[in-house]
């Protein structure tokens, strides 16, 4: 029997930008017209380091913030004129870490930047936050194996304490920002058979199978935080896993197939009792990545094979752009609301190093979406013969 498409309501989906360009807030004062340009229907804010840079789980930043800064910061939102197009905007928080996930004192440090964070975001009246569990520092706060403490505590120990955190989290969030959304750039999606950096767990095979590989995951601990956020999860809150592994996606069959998998298989990482809730609430979004489909990660991934992590340099800029475009449509066919596109050392409102035809593919790729049209073209056999030629040349 042929498998049917999961496609959502076209009218419903939302085109967030995340990057290294983030504006923020004193950056949106005076260029928001710029940004407004550009067919985004929301972007990511970063706050300054004097700020805390919404390092909210980094006790060493959060002890440098100064009130005159967290005062400025929030006059400047305040101050900023509603968009008519950017309706869906964010403040990014981070997972960087120096948490002793044990220790109740350094949770209410991390608890009170994050209140702080949440409260800026509901005055500014923005859509929600962006949450990039990503640690970008020297501890992998989501990996058992390289806790400092394994050896007092068991994974179960781990387990239990983070996924408290986790119903701690967005308690708190909840708390100062009545009904916000959270998007998540990455959560159970972690662990999908897709990336050189997923745990590849789903489908899971067996309980057994399954604990054993949360042990040893890089990601594993994320998977108890994820079971905590759906312990005290409100029906009022939007909650997106937006699936940052769609990053290296090649064809159409892997944006519809990791729906199935994040409604169906990943049920097995799901405590029993918040199944029916993670089923209401979460959401599956996607992302669209410039930079791996333009070719500038090709010498960076070096735990992915190298004829796919070298894949666009076999590829002509059009057929790039045409790659950027071919994700873009499918994430959002498939995505129920939002798919956010991340880009590092670029800009589009700058208008800095984009990639030949990439404004226009994303224009386009908007443009059909929107008005239920088919895509017009297919990569899946551009990238093969990309492949081929990269494993012929070795």
């Amino acid at each position: 029997m042929p498998q049917t498409k999961t496609t959502w309501p076209i009218a419903s989906k939302k085109l967030i930008d995340f990057g290294w360009h983030s504006p923020t807030p004193e950056y949106l004062q005076g260029n928001l017209a710029r940004i407004e340009k550009l067919p985004f229907d929301g972007v990511s804010i970063k706050l300054p380091d004097d700020a805390g840079g919404g390092y909210v789980f980094d006790l060493k930043k959060g002890a440098a913030v100064k009130a005159e800064a967290r005062n400025r910061q929030a006059k400047l939102l305040m101050a900023l004129p509603k968009s008519k197009t950017l309706t869906h905007n964010f403040l990014t928080v981070h997972g960087t870490s120096t948490l002793d996930w044990f220790s109740d004192s350094d949770w209410r440090k991390a608890e009170t930047q994050l209140r702080w964070v949440a409260q800026l975001a509901a005055q500014a009246r923005l859509a929600g936050i962006v949450w990039d569990a990503e640690p970008y520092n020297d501890f992998p706060c989501w990996s058992y194996a390289r806790q400092p403490q394994k050896d007092k505590y068991s994974f179960a120990d781990y387990y239990k304490i983070v996924r408290q955190r986790g119903a701690q989290f967005i308690k708190a969030l909840q708390e100062e920002f009545p009904g916000l959304t959270v998007l998540s750039l990455r959560q159970l999606s972690d662990f999908q058979d897709g990336s050189p950096f997923s745990a590849h767990l789903l489908p899971a095979r067996s309980p057994e199978t399954l604990e054993r590989g949360l042990e040893g995951a890089w990601w594993g601990l994320h998977a108890a935080f994820t079971n905590g956020i759906l312990d005290a999860l409100t029906p009022e809150t939007t909650f997106v896993d937006a699936n940052e592994d769609a990053y290296y996606y090649t064809s159409a069959q892997e944006f519809e197939r990791i729906v199935r998998v994040l409604k169906s298989d990943a049920l097995a990482l799901v405590a029993l009792e918040n199944r029916r809730k993670y089923a209401a609430q979460f959401q599956v979004g996607h992302a669209v990545s410039v930079d791996y489909t333009a070719g500038n990660w090709a010498e960076a991934l070096k735990s992915f094979p190298a004829h796919l992590r070298k894949q666009s340099t076999a590829l002509t800029p059009e057929q790039r752009a045409q790659w950027f475009e071919h994700n873009l449509y499918h994430a959002l066919n498939t995505a129920e609301e939002f798919v956010w596109v991340y880009s590092e050392d670029m800009s589009w409102w700058e208008d800095r190093k984009i990639p030949a035809g990439y404004r226009e593919a994303m224009v386009s790729a908007r443009r059909k979406q929107s008005l239920g049209e088919p895509l017009g073209f297919e990569v899946e056999p551009v990238l093969r013969a990309a492949q081929a030629k990269l494993k012929a040349q070795k």
